[in-house]
């Protein structure tokens, strides 16, 4: 690949616009269904009303699966607390914990900073942001819109599109 060719892409020019989001209301359980389905491994979260809220990844449903009881029981009684406006007594919140994946909902787990880059950024500042940030996807806006994401996958695609080709050693 020429240093012209690789100076000149933007985020634009490499991300991709199909913007597949899950909507923070959703149950875990749902989530990772739609992972599954879409064979992704995270998401931006939006909110009913589509305002892009948080990012939602793997990980994350592993962390939480992972929990220990009484951290997943105060995101349940949280969350209906949040929600519902209810207090959950401690024998709901362990009866209802052990099913916490169709209990609790994307908004438990999501991180709740977006990190984001322009359409004009080049590769090498998207690079350096997901970097930065220890992170393997950014949503790339316009006038503060979602309108792609790019994966650090994207990223060595568009490294090696022009470069020798790869090969396995045997």
């Amino acid at each position: 690949m020429s240093a012209t060719n690789n100076n000149s892409a933007t985020a634009k020019t490499i991300m991709s616009k199909t913007l597949l989001s899950a909507y923070e209301g959703w149950t875990i359980q749902r989530l990772a269904e739609f992972f599954i389905k879409h064979a992704i491994s995270g998401a931006p979260v939006i909110a009913s009303d589509h305002e892009l809220v948080g990012v939602v990844t793997v990980s994350d449903i592993f962390k939480f699966s992972n929990m220990e009881e009484s951290r997943r029981r105060e995101a349940l009684r949280n969350y209906y607390r949040e929600s519902c406006e209810i207090d959950l007594d401690e024998t709901s919140l362990r009866e209802w914990s052990g099913r916490a994946e169709q209990n609790c909902t994307v908004h438990q787990i999501m991180q709740k900073e977006i990190i984001t880059v322009e359409q004009a950024a080049s590769v090498s500042e998207v690079a350096a942001v997901m970097v930065r940030n220890n992170i393997h996807r950014v949503v790339v806006t316009e006038y503060k819109i979602a309108v792609g994401v790019i994966t650090s996958m994207d990223i060595l695609r568009h490294l090696q599109q022009d470069g020798p080709g790869l090969r396995l050693a045997g």
